[in-house]
């Protein structure tokens, strides 16, 4: 920490990968080994859609919502390809971030387990 600012390095391309790659799991999706940011968008895709159409509460449908976010943010990834480097890494932060919004929204609300395996 250097006064109110912390130090702590943002996330890389791979940190950022591994870390949705486990988000992913951790929602109930089976994820393919190593996979991309085209494997993990629909895998968050079939996830928002069991959200909506399972668990009708408000947490639910509000987690859906930021995890619809995310797999958008990771489609974006995906159209970019390797170009625009720093682009790519901004979408997948801010896949990350959506994801553990929609985490959070369920633990908020006293179920901080996800929802039964696909």
């Amino acid at each position: 920490m250097h006064g109110d600012v912390g130090t702590t390095p943002q996330l890389d391309r791979t940190d950022c990968f591994m870390a949705l790659e486990a988000a992913v799991r951790w929602w109930g999706a089976d994820v393919p080994e190593d996979p991309g940011a085209g494997e993990l968008a629909p895998l968050l895709d079939e996830i928002v859609e069991r959200l909506s159409r399972d668990r009708s509460t408000e947490q639910a449908r509000s987690a859906a919502l930021f995890l619809a976010r995310s797999a958008e943010a990771l489609r974006a990834v995906a159209r970019l390809g390797g170009f625009l480097p720093a682009i790519s890494l901004w979408h997948l932060r801010t896949a990350l971030r959506q994801e553990a919004v929609a985490r959070g929204q369920l633990a908020e609300h006293n179920d901080p387990q996800p929802a039964s395996p696909l």
